[in-house]
């Protein structure tokens, strides 16, 4: 059996890249997808499905991650992840994310892996083309880039990189002292780049109607900033409708609604099936949209997230930004997006097509597959 350990807590983001690469497994293979936190409201076809905290999340919880971290919480986890290790015929892990992907948790990733190489199954780190999203502190970051490094090679077989080196080559994160490129170096043995993971399921963009879609990530503070910002520009296009999938945590109860061109609707189950027929597409840079629009060639303008001086969608969207797959309007410069706008719209042939590996699925599963058998 393969399992895949994934570690849902906001966004989905993490989960889509594991859905695809396990779903590719699951056609040929046994597969167990395990969520050690929340349950990810997606489906992973042809898996089994264990969720450690299903059953155990109260609904009128007001600090979920004190509730998460509980150290009854965290016992039960541990608990949990070794019955199935003595109850499934485990050969292989795949787990999302670096130790320290979400150093909150990393304590516990390790008491997991232990338990894996004490009874010899063979692990598989997963990332995608940045290593983390969480800023560490500056007294910290030497310690967890070398400690990162240490973790994988005595723990993991190797580390799946789904990015394309051509174009984004694994970094390190901020370090103070080390030197970055020592630090990509020092695990260079174990890194394999298998390409972007894209759904498999989306098809070539064709243009069919008047629709531009708005998305800014699920549960985010600062979309509802870049939603205001639209809804003031919509005006300025008024043959187009703008859709605004707005399924805000802070939000309550919300139901769709319509004002001039302006929708703002729930969330859009499998919203990757109107992006290929859509006028536009405004994003944030996270690494499924970026690779919807890369795959599809879908017009789109990517608005990078930099809250909680986050890195990997400015560094993503900025890298990536003069090979023209997409325009980027950073936040500080929104007086520009009209413009912006407008360019794409008045430009049939937008946008030049690209040429980035795009099959990480079925190259992370064969890779994964050669571990299995060995």
């Amino acid at each position: 059996m393969i399992v895949f350990l994934t570690q849902y807590y906001r966004g989905i983001g993490h989960c889509m890249r594991t859905k695809f690469i396990a779903e590719e497994v699951a056609k040929t293979h046994r597969v167990l997808v395990v969520d050690q936190l929340f349950d990810p409201p997606i489906s992973y076809d042809g898996c089994e499905r264990i969720s450690f905290l299903k059953a155990y999340i109260p609904s009128d919880i007001k600090n979920i991650f004190k509730f998460l971290m509980s150290r009854e919480l965290v016992l039960l986890r541990k608990k949990e992840w070794i019955k199935i290790l003595d109850t499934y015929p485990v050969k292989v892990i795949i787990c999302e994310g670096f130790p320290f992907c979400r150093h909150q948790f990393s304590h516990e990733y390790f008491s997991f892996f232990e338990e894996v190489k004490k009874r010899g199954i063979k692990l598989i780190i997963s990332i995608r083309d940045f290593p983390w999203d969480e800023p560490h502190q500056e007294s910290l970051q030497d310690w967890v880039a070398h400690t990162q490094n240490v973790i994988c090679k005595y723990y993991a077989e190797t580390v799946l990189v789904h990015s394309d080196p051509d174009y984004i080559p694994l970094v390190s994160d901020r370090v103070r002292m080390h030197n970055p490129s020592e630090i990509i170096e020092e695990l260079k043995e174990k890194i394999i780049y298998t390409g972007y993971v894209c759904n498999p399921n989306i098809k070539k963009h064709k243009k069919e109607n008047n629709n531009i879609f708005v998305s800014t990530g699920l549960n985010k503070e600062e979309g509802m900033l870049v939603f205001k910002e639209i809804t003031q520009i919509a005006e300025q296009f008024p043959n187009y409708k703008f859709i605004m999938p707005i399924a805000n945590r802070y939000l309550k109860n919300i139901k769709s609604k319509t004002k001039d061109n302006v929708t703002m609707v729930p969330f859009i189950e499998d919203m990757y099936k109107l992006l290929s027929s859509c006028a536009l597409y405004i994003t944030y840079g996270g690494y499924n949209s970026t690779m919807e629009i890369l795959k599809s060639s879908i017009p789109a303008i990517i608005i990078p997230r930099d809250d909680g001086q986050k890195q990997e969608q400015f560094i993503r969207a900025t890298t990536l930004k003069p090979y023209n797959y997409f325009k980027v309007c950073y936040k500080t410069n929104f007086k520009k997006l009209p413009e912006i706008i407008t360019s794409i719209l008045k430009n049939p042939s937008y946008p030049k097509s690209n040429k980035i590996n795009l099959n990480g699925a079925i190259i992370s599963k064969n890779e994964i597959l050669k571990i299995y058998i060995e």
